[in-house]
C-alpha cells in the first residue's frame, strides 16, 4: 500500500468535510505519495521525539491528532519549532497526517470516548464535538476522584472550579473548551469536563454556578491513539505503534 492509498482509506473512515472550517488537519508532510508504507506511528503530536522513534521503528508514516503545519508558513528553516520538524520529515522520508476536529465529532470519536471513559450516559452533541450526558448522582470531590483515575492522573494535576456540591448532567470538550463555556451552560450542565482553559475562564464558571474540571490538554486527548491505531491496523496489519507520554515529554 503506497502513503497515498492510506490517505485515501484513512480519509474515508474520518471524512475531511467533518473537519471544522478553521482546522487544517490532513496532509501535513508527504515527501512521496508513491512511497510504500513501511510501519505506522500514532502520536498525539508530531514531535521530535515522535519523528525520532519513527525512523528507529522504521516508520515512513506518522498519524496525529494534532496538525504539525496548522497556520501558514512564511517560510521553512530548522530555527522554527515547525519548520525544523518538517524539514526532519522531509529528510526521513516520513509522512505526516493529522485527523483533529473530524476525530473530535466523529460518532465513537474522541469526545465520545471521553464521555464513555467517565461513565456518562445518554450522551448527545450539543456542538458538533461536544457531548452531554448523565451520570449518576453524586458529590464534586467523588466525580473529581473518579475523573483523575479514570484520565490516568492524580487528582492534583487536575484543575478545578468547585460552583456546587452537585454532579449529574456532565459536559465534556476534550482539549481546550474555554470558549463553548455559554453553550455548556445553555445545554443544561451542571459540570464541565475539558482539558484546559485560561485563568478568566475559571472565574467564569464559578460566577456562572459550574462545575469545572480540567483533565489537561494531552489526558483528555491521548484517549484518540487507539482509535487511530485500530483504524491504521485494519489497513497495515501488525506495524502500527503508539508513541506514549514519557516518550513524546520525557516525563
Amino acid at each position: 500500500m503506497t502513503v497515498e492509498q492510506l490517505i485515501k482509506v484513512l480519509d474515508e473512515r474520518f471524512p475531511k468535510t467533518l473537519s471544522e472550517p478553521w482546522d487544517n488537519d490532513g496532509c501535513d508532510v508527504i515527501p512521496d505519495k508513491n512511497a510504500t508504507v513501511t510501519r505506522v506511528l500514532c502520536a498525539l503530536d508530531c514531535t521530535s521525539a515522535a519523528i525520532n522513534k519513527a525512523a528507529e521503528l522504521g516508520c515512513n508514516v506518522i498519524l496525529t491528532h494534532h496538525p504539525l503545519v496548522f497556520k501558514p508558513l512564511s517560510s521553512v528553516t530548522s530555527d522554527d519549532s515547525v519548520g525544523k520538524r518538517v524539514i526532519e520529515c522531509i529528510k526521513r522520508g516520513i509522512a505526516v497526517i493529522s485527523f483533529h476536529t473530524r476525530l473530535d465529532i466523529i460518532d465513537g470519536g474522541v469526545n465520545d470516548t471521553l464521555a464513555l471513559l467517565l461513565g456518562i450516559e445518554n450522551t448527545e452533541a450539543f456542538i458538533p464535538y461536544g457531548r452531554i450526558g448523565d451520570v449518576e448522582e453524586q458529590s464534586f470531590e467523588e466525580f473529581s476522584k473518579s475523573a483523575a483515575d479514570k484520565l490516568k492522573l492524580d487528582i492534583t494535576e487536575l484543575q478545578r472550579v468547585k460552583a456546587s456540591d452537585k454532579v449529574k448532567r456532565v459536559a465534556v470538550i476534550s482539549g481546550c473548551g474555554k470558549d463553548e463555556i455559554g453553550e455548556v451552560i445553555a445545554a443544561g450542565a451542571d459540570t464541565f469536563v475539558t482539558g484546559e482553559v485560561m485563568h478568566n475562564h475559571m472565574i467564569d464558571c464559578k460566577e456562572l454556578g459550574l462545575n469545572l474540571i480540567c483533565g489537561t490538554h494531552y489526558a483528555t486527548e491521548r484517549i484518540v491513539l487507539p482509535i487511530l491505531a485500530e483504524a491504521a491496523s485494519e489497513i497495515v496489519p501488525s506495524d502500527v505503534y503508539m508513541f506514549t507520554r514519557e516518550e513524546e515529554y520525557g516525563i
